[in-house]
């Protein structure tokens, strides 16, 4: 045997430890996107919960009442837990569309924001007697 074949040069190490290097890098950088796509899904998924609650709650009101939103449907604080998200919701009515209305929620946190929009049938009722 000769004396080259005995072990690694110089440059076969700085290769392998360049390739070491790039492969530990890509393994924390996906690591990382990894636990910034949890975090965000950890604050959209109750986002969205609330934002069909509140939804929810907009089907319950009469057509007539829709039409000029109280404060108190219009925006908010959710309670604890969920004391760091906060709503607005508007109604508007579909141009062309006589009963046609467009319900829209945006939930709002520190991060980041969730807009969930639904179109609702919502005929009036002319001459209700109210008691």
């Amino acid at each position: 045997m000769t004396r080259a074949s005995h072990g690694f040069t110089l440059l076969e190490a700085a290769v392998a430890m360049t390739i070491v290097a790039i492969v530990g890098v890509a393994a924390l950088a996906a690591f990382g996107a990894d636990l910034r796509a949890a975090n965000r899904a950890r604050e959209a998924l109750p986002a969205a919960a609330l934002a069909r609650e509140r939804l929810a709650t907009l089907n319950l009101i009469d057509a007539n009442e829709l039409r000029r939103l109280p404060d108190s449907l219009a925006r908010g604080k959710f309670a604890s837990p969920f004391d760091t998200y906060a709503w607005r919701a508007s109604v508007k009515e579909v141009r062309g569309e006589p009963a046609l209305v467009e319900l829209t929620v945006r939930i709002e946190w520190a991060e980041g924001a969730y807009v969930v929009t639904e179109r609702r049938y919502r005929p009036t009722v002319v001459g209700a007697r109210t008691r």
